[in-house]
């Protein structure tokens, strides 16, 4: 099994943080967070191992590292991984127009190192880290289902479009869990029950369930 490196360059926002988690859920005790300032340690050590050093200077070998870049010439395969490979992710919340900030703050800056994109999609941080798992696990870019764009129902009235592709599995989005609720909050809307769950909810958006 691989790790997941995710190079920490935001500050710890709600919405990143649950991109975080939900990475965290998909690589458990093979994920690391490179970048992290002192203050943030504690935080991110509750999600996977902490490294203050960015992963450009960080003493990694670097032919053992695979940088996912939107902007790579070459797809990600099953056989570019290994048991102790780096994959390493940018932890950068996109633009709806992506500008090559992957490029900008960690390819330009490690030589030696494969790289790699997943499709010509952008992907969230935990989307990306998903793919990045199932890539892993066997799975070839063309059979990973995907939405770009999706848009989500809040109310009957109400609806957002995440500007980023979602992966799916077995034809189920795999959103960020927490997200809705989050957006809800931030639009206003009464706080949802902690015991609904994401999928409820998504149900329940969509008419096929009361709450």
């Amino acid at each position: 099994m691989p790790y997941l490196v995710i190079e920490h360059l935001e500050e710890i926002s709600d919405w990143l943080w649950l991109e975080y988690k939900h990475a965290s859920e998909w690589w458990r005790d093979r994920l690391i967070f490179t970048n992290v300032l002192p203050e943030e340690r504690e935080k991110l050590a509750k999600l996977g191992s902490v490294i203050g050093e960015s992963v450009t200077r960080f003493p990694f070998d670097r032919s053992k590292i695979i940088v996912l870049d939107l902007q790579a010439e070459e797809g990600l395969k099953p056989e570019d991984i290994d048991e102790d490979t780096l994959i390493v992710v940018g932890g950068i919340l996109g633009d709806a127009v992506p500008r090559g900030r992957t490029r900008e703050f960690i390819t330009s800056k490690m030589e030696g190192v494969k790289v790699r994109h997943i499709g010509e999609a952008q992907f969230s941080i935990d989307g990306a880290s998903i793919v990045a798992r199932f890539i892993a696990d066997g799975k070839r870019l063309e059979e990973i289902e995907y939405e770009e764009n999706p848009t989500i129902k809040l109310d009957e009235f109400s609806e957002i479009t995440l500007h980023y592709a979602v992966p799916k599995l077995d034809g189920k989005l795999l959103l960020t869990p927490g997200l809705i609720e989050l957006q809800k909050r931030e639009l206003g809307y009464t706080e949802v029950d902690d015991e609904i769950s994401d999928d409820e909810l998504i149900e329940f958006f969509e008419g096929k369930r009361e709450l």
